[in-house]
């Protein structure tokens, strides 16, 4: 099993995110099956169109966002 790490919205905010409003969550995935990847983020993007669309089409509890640069 591999094992990754997910940023959760705990709660939605006003202003300046803190880091009480974020969970980073630990899951297990299973191993890739056949004609699957398994990529390792190096970078991940923190934009400011993400402090609209989290409020507008996010609940809390769903995880964040986001793009990033994987190999």
């Amino acid at each position: 099993m591999v094992q990754a790490k997910a940023w959760i919205l705990i709660k939605h905010f006003d202003g300046f995110p803190k880091d009480s409003n974020f969970e980073l969550k630990l899951e297990q995935l299973p191993e890739p099956k056949d004609g699957e990847v398994l990529l390792e983020a190096v970078f991940l993007t923190v934009d400011p169109y993400m402090r609209p669309y989290s409020r507008l089409h996010m609940k809390e509890g769903e995880v964040m966002l986001g793009a990033q640069v994987a190999k």
